[in-house]
């Protein structure tokens, strides 16, 4: 049988309680910080998912380990009976040429006509997903995950002019996200296959 664990004698107990104590207020405090980040996001209110179903061409996002190296991306939405939207993601890897395909189903977090979203990858938890800005028309949306730090410009056509674009990057400001670390993906390639 093997014997007990037991601190060295050099070591006071002390020590080893302290360091558990402060652990324990770091771990409680990260989490609090993340819990309270993710709250303060504000959606888009009288939200259409049938309006928001279609095309969108991702214009600019913050780096992300699951888009990085993709260019020409986009996302298909279809809205579902139940008010969810079926997604399509597409992309082409510039390092194999290929293109890559990614599918999620995004539940509506409490109402339906909120912007707020459960997104739901294939083999991935369950992330947030915020449409946090929107043009009155639906040709471009400001999309945020559970911060700032995970925001995504999405545009029915792979190009804004300087009007919307400019409406658009200080209603992404407003939302919290540091416009200068957007990473503006090419669109000029050949034509996105969405499905």
């Amino acid at each position: 049988m093997p014997a007990a664990f037991s601190l060295p004698s050099q070591l006071p107990r002390h020590w080893l309680l302290t360091w558990l104590l402060c652990s324990l207020v770091l771990a409680c405090s990260f989490g609090a910080h993340t819990h309270s980040a993710a709250r303060a996001v504000e959606v888009v209110q009288n939200f259409d998912v049938s309006r928001y179903a279609g095309p969108w061409y991702v214009l600019a996002r913050m780096d992300n380990p699951t888009e990085r190296g993709l260019i020409q991306t986009g996302v298909y939405h279809r809205s579902n009976a139940d008010g969810s939207l079926s997604m399509v993601q597409r992309g082409l890897d510039t390092s194999s040429g290929q293109w890559t395909k990614r599918e999620s189903l995004a539940l509506p977090a409490r109402s339906p006509h909120e912007g707020a979203m459960k997104l739901s990858p294939q083999g991935a938890f369950p992330s947030d997903y915020n449409i946090v800005a929107i043009d009155a028309d639906y040709r471009w949306a400001v999309v945020l995950g559970s911060s700032a730090a995970r925001s995504w410009v999405l545009s029915r056509t792979p190009t804004l002019d300087a009007q919307a674009r400019s409406n658009l990057l200080q209603q992404a400001r407003a939302a919290g996200v540091n416009t200068d670390k957007l990473l503006w993906v090419p669109q000029e390639r050949a034509p996105m296959p969405l499905l």
